[in-house]
């Protein structure tokens, strides 16, 4: 009888732990925030969870990876979209957006260099391109993201930051600061 509950209780952990190598591998990758990818929404430290599935939206934090290294950008245009960037401001398929997440006060005023689809691609594009993403930093003075390394492509986005793990006192969904 007792050797029967140990093989019971033994196969129930080994379901568990495969269970969660399943989920870490397909569906979810923890992300620890380093110093280049803390803003006022993610800070440095923060372990956060990426969700491989999730459908992608405007506004939403991207883990990906470029050349080996993995950075978080906010998705600013998708497939199909023009984008502007003119005296600071973002015209995205010929309309204001306005960024909001990046008017906090007592942060140091940002500046967006003017840019459009043609110069981030050299002029191959005038929209964004069939899978393909326009992801900058809300800290603008650090152009580790499109400017920098262009267009980012779907197979190089790793996930959709959804949750956080830690510090506990902030536990649950990332606000984003959704751009108007």
């Amino acid at each position: 009888m007792v050797k029967r509950d140990l093989y019971n209780y033994l196969g129930l952990a080994l379901l568990v732990i495969l269970s969660v190598i399943a989920l870490r591998v397909w569906v979810y990758e923890p992300v620890s925030i380093n110093e280049q990818m803390a803003n006022q929404y993610l800070t440095k430290n923060d372990l956060i969870i990426a969700d491989r599935n999730k459908q992608i939206e405007y506004g939403d934090f991207v883990l990906y990876k470029v050349d080996g290294k993995k950075y978080v950008g906010r998705v600013i245009a998708m497939e199909g979209d023009s984008v502007t960037y003119l005296y600071d401001l973002l015209y995205r398929n010929d309309e204001i957006i306005h960024e909001t997440y990046l008017n906090i006060k007592g942060q140091p005023e940002y500046y967006t260099e003017d840019m459009t689809i043609e110069t981030l691609t050299h002029d191959r594009h005038s929209v964004v391109p069939k899978n393909s993403y326009l992801i900058l930093n809300d800290k603008r003075t650090d152009k580790r993201d499109s400017r920098q390394f262009g267009l980012i492509s779907q197979k190089q986005i790793i996930g959709s930051l959804t949750f956080r793990i830690t510090p506990l006192g902030q536990f649950g969904f990332i606000e984003k600061g959704l751009a108007q």
